[in-house]
């Protein structure tokens, strides 16, 4: 049976008492309501800029997409449960180009710059699709052994976020050796970056939460585990390397 939309955000009944299964709760529930404020600040200040207004709506359309998708999966997602964990991958990576897009298009109707990571569509999908995937995948294997509740799935898309825009971006921009970060990561892009990240990885864990559990406990410690996605900036920041060399080379032949 598919929970609703409002229990997918709950601690399964077992472990609601439990002090592991319950801080996920409160510190989503705390940040989910900081990140509003963020947002309301971003967005709605005098003279905010296109690209503050840009980055607080998309976050916004981001969240509401996910919850459309909590809606309305009562339709959709038994239909995925022939072959869940290809699907689950699927779904979160086209769920990733989705944002992507959406984050394009809103800075294009704000007139504004630099929010996503190019201006031209397929070139922003040639640079971050590639994390997005390496992403999910790894994600999902891991949520297939692990059964991460929902609330620290959300938590672990706005770490894996940091991961892909704030490391990987910050290398690249030079922002990430500026002491500032050690505020901004944790106290602010963490709990911004869970809305964005909530289409890849929520719909995906409900997609695996419909399957049998392992037979076998996990070996690898669950902390462990949740952090494997980031192993994948590694090779994706080399490929980063070899986007930007080669489209260095192209525009001197041009």
């Amino acid at each position: 049976m598919i929970d609703s939309p409002v229990s997918s955000l709950n601690v399964p009944a077992d472990s609601s008492d439990s002090f592991p299964a319950r801080w996920p709760r409160w510190a989503l529930r705390i940040g989910l309501v900081w990140c509003a404020v963020l947002l309301i600040m971003m967005g709605l200040q005098e003279g905010a800029s296109p690209e503050d207004q840009t980055t607080a709506l998309s976050i916004t359309l981001s969240g509401v997409y996910t919850l459309l998708l909590a809606w309305t999966r009562r339709w959709w997602l038994s239909r995925l449960l022939d072959h869940p964990l290809r699907n689950a991958i699927l779904v979160g990576s086209i769920n990733a180009a989705v944002i992507e897009t959406l984050f394009l298009i809103v800075e294009k109707a704000f007139g504004a710059e630099g929010v996503a990571a190019h201006p031209n569509l397929i070139l922003d999908l040639v640079i971050t699709m590639p994390w997005y995937i390496g992403m999910v995948i790894i994600f999902v294997r891991v949520q297939n052994r692990q059964r991460f509740i929902p609330a620290l799935v959300l938590l672990l898309g706005g770490l894996y976020e940091i991961g892909g825009d704030g490391i990987a971006g910050g290398v690249f921009s030079g922002s990430i050796f500026t002491p500032w970060v050690l505020i901004l990561y944790p106290g602010v892009m963490l709990w911004l970056f869970i809305p964005v990240y909530s289409s890849m990885v929520l719909p995906p864990a409900w997609i695996i939460a419909q399957t049998p559990p392992p037979p076998k406990p996990a070996a690898i410690p669950a902390w462990k585990d949740a952090l494997r996605p980031l192993v994948w900036l590694v090779p994706f920041m080399i490929y980063l390397v070899i986007v930007l060399l080669v489209a260095g080379a192209l525009s001197e032949i041009v």
